[in-house]
């Protein structure tokens, strides 16, 4: 330990650990045990690794869900004088070969990578190279399926942390109720001794919680809120459109702040996290694509202008306010108008069970490549089955629940199909000379590109009878000799196959339903939660003590009182009803059914009218650009599924001809005379677009 504690003063400029920072480490270096940490934000995880990288003699693998949060990292330690990388999509060839070439070399203490990195088989052939002392893994959360963050390929870190003999395996989160630490620890073989976790209750923070009937209301409510700051100020929003419209409502009151959300240009994204971080009283309006990775000690407030979706973003976003210990407010608005919004974003993932019957039947039937695998284009799937991949991973999820409920299948590495290679030095002339039969296949496949060549690997195994796999290994080998640099397109994910799939329709289909139940259920799991979040707020106990109660720490808050909440404050807590009940427009029905002709899938249409764009939709030009897509954002979204039924069913779920439109302006926000007008055609980074073309709206809040 105590290179440790030189390292932490030369390295990073502190006297001492905090927290359980000294203990994580100690189990790391001198036990050499897993351990998982549990800190909340801003409680210093990235030490807990980061120290004991520059201790051990090997590579620390890190695995962290976030391009730009890795980027940061990165540029952080590089500015402390270590050797760190990144290795992702967004690297040119000669950036890639760069890292690779440090990572063979042994200089690269500290290496991130996203998850599904793991599954590259170049990556995973270099990994085999050298020794990995240390595998961090970062947002360990999204390793549960009891998690609001689960991801698929979170399971697989586990599989690869054994089968690479990794040394030992760091987890972190910030955001783990008991249920999910149960998981993680079971997953990595973590002991209870192993686990650090330090409450998430922080003192200075002041839990707020305000009731508005209207965006108007809130907006009058929040302009005293940001003239009375003594600090940063960062605002979060739903919609990637409510952040230029909440600027635009500030500016005449003489507030200036900036807007952040994913769908702006990198470039901008930076300059306004820049100046924010350089900013004494900055405002950022922005959906939760700001704040990963912001380590500013004086924000001092946090205002959730639209409730958030679970409670373990609520507390990772809190806090992120008064991280230099002094007293600073987080105040959630609860607002009936912005349920459907939040509902949108929990049934957008399910898609429609004949679709899922049409996507096993194109499994089922597909011939086994020769080493007996599957191999499939996720993006092709997506469109031809109206199954969202890009942002949610659905498509991943149905394979996953193949793989890990049914032991159908079992995803491994997967390949690119086309590959640019370029020569390094008198690289080709190495290849030129390689007789083997790999290399003469490779060889005569290539197709001049300029000064490099292109090969279809999968076209060029078919020609020559050998199998891909092996002409992938060896163009990997080539760049690892320094021969050349080669970048990879045209992904294709791969399958073991553990047990023949159904091919019975009858079986198909029962399968089908099955994977539809879960979906179902994970909707409802997502209504769940924004449930929670509403009992949070409204509860009649303090709010800092039902956060800690929530992950599993009910004696952090001494007395089980705050002081600062607004339950404390008050000796109440507020009043709140979501349950607006907006009946369906049948002409509003009518209307959809003109603009989009199909029949046999009525939740695809209940989609189109409350807003959630889908592949099929997005192809069809029936999504964020058309009049009418978000009208009926207002009304219960079951209840639309069942009166779009009774349409589809008249027309026997059969397609109708696309009958003329009206044309239709749409709705701008900044003319919500009623205050609940959100506009149409609006869009958020996760998928989900919200938008109305009625005043007065609200929606039916149930409890499920």
């Amino acid at each position: 330990m105590e290179k440790a504690h030189q390292v932490l003063k030369d390295v990073f400029g502190f006297p001492s650990f905090k927290l359980s920072q000294q203990a994580v480490i100690s189990r790391l270096l001198v036990d050499s045990e897993n351990a998982l940490v549990v800190f909340p934000t801003g409680g210093g995880k990235s030490l807990t690794y980061q120290v004991p990288a520059l201790c051990l003699d090997g590579l620390t693998l890190v695995v962290s869900p976030l391009i730009a949060l890795m980027k940061d990292q990165v540029d952080a330690l590089v500015n402390r004088g270590v050797k760190a990388a990144n290795l992702d999509s967004t690297l040119s060839m000669a950036q890639s070969t760069l890292v690779k070439n440090e990572v063979m070399s042994g200089s690269l203490k500290i290496l991130y990578v996203a998850p599904e990195r793991l599954n590259n088989e170049g990556f995973i052939n270099m990994m085999s190279r050298v020794t990995i002392s240390l595998l961090a893994v970062d947002e360990a959360h999204c390793i549960s399926q009891w998690g609001a963050s689960f991801r698929p390929e979170y399971l697989k870190i586990a599989r690869f942390a054994g089968e690479q003999n990794v040394e030992r395996v760091l987890c972190l989160t910030a955001t783990a109720t008991p249920t999910v630490s149960d998981d993680i620890c079971q997953s990595f073989c973590i002991a209870k001794e192993g686990i650090f976790r330090t409450p998430v209750f922080r003192p200075n923070l002041s839990l707020r919680v305000k009731v508005a009937a209207s965006l108007d209301q809130k907006l009058d409510l929040l302009i005293p809120l940001l003239k009375g700051r003594s600090g940063s100020t960062i605002i979060y929003v739903t919609l990637q459109k409510h952040g230029e419209e909440i600027l635009n409502h500030l500016m005449p009151h003489g507030i200036v702040a900036s807007v952040y959300h994913a769908g702006l240009p990198s470039e901008q994204r930076a300059q306004v996290q820049s100046d924010f971080m350089a900013s004494d009283i900055g405002i950022v309006v922005c959906t939760i694509a700001f704040g990963m990775g912001i380590d500013k000690a004086n924000i001092r407030q946090v205002i959730h202008l639209f409730m958030p979706k679970t409670l373990e973003n609520y507390s990772q976003e809190v806090g992120r306010a008064g991280r230099d210990g002094l007293l600073s407010d987080c105040v959630m608005f609860l607002s009936p108008p912005d349920i459907p919004i939040l509902e949108g974003f929990c049934r957008g993932d399910t898609c429609s069970e004949r679709d899922l019957q049409l996507w096993l039947q194109e499994l089922s039937l597909k011939e086994p490549a020769k080493d007996g695998t599957l191999d499939f284009n996720h993006y092709k799937q997506m469109k031809e089955h109206d199954i969202r991949y890009a942002q949610q991973n659905v498509l991943n999820l149905c394979y996953a629940q193949l793989e890990l409920d049914y032991g159908y299948l079992r995803a491994i590495t997967p390949f690119y199909s086309v590959y640019e290679i370029a020569p390094r030095g008198n690289g080709w002339a190495s290849i030129l000379s390689n007789k083997s039969k790999v290399g003469t296949a490779i060889r005569s496949n290539c197709r001049p590109k300029g000064r490099k060549y292109e090969i279809d690997v999968v076209n060029a195994a078919a020609a020559s009878g050998l199998d891909k796999i092996e002409l992938t290994k060896q163009i990997s080998n080539w760049e690892l000799d320094g021969l050349i640099d080669f970048k990879a397109s045209q992904v294709r994910a791969r399958y073991a196959v553990l047990k023949p799939l159904p091919k019975d329709t009858a079986e198909i289909m029962r399968m089908a339903g099955k994977l539809h139940s879960r979906m179902l259920k994970r909707e409802e799991e997502g209504i769940e939660k924004l449930r929670q979040v509403i009992e949070f707020a409204t509860d009649q106990d303090c709010l800092a003590h039902n956060l800690a109660k929530y992950f599993g720490d009910e004696n952090a808050v001494p007395d089980g009182m705050c002081g600062r909440c607004t339950f404390c404050l008050a000796g109440q807590s507020v009043e709140f009803s979501g349950q607006i009940v907006v009946p369906i427009d049948p002409a509003q029905i009518q209307a959809i059914l003109r603009a989009c002709p199909e029949r046999n899938d009525p939740r695809l249409l209940a989609r189109m009218a409350f807003g959630i764009t889908s592949p099929r939709l997005t192809v069809n030009k029936w999504s964020t650009s058309h009049p009418l897509f978000g009208s009926m954002v207002s009304v219960d979204f079951n209840s639309l599924i069942s009166a779009f039924d009774v349409e589809c069913k008249k027309a026997n779920y059969e397609k109708a001809e696309p009958l003329p439109t009206p044309t239709a302006k749409k709705r701008a926000y900044s003319s919500h005379s009623g205050g609940n007008d959100y506009g149409s055609g609006s869009s958020y980074s996760g998928g989900y677009n919200g938008g109305a073309s009625s005043r007065g709206r609200g929606s039916k809040w149930a409890r499920r």
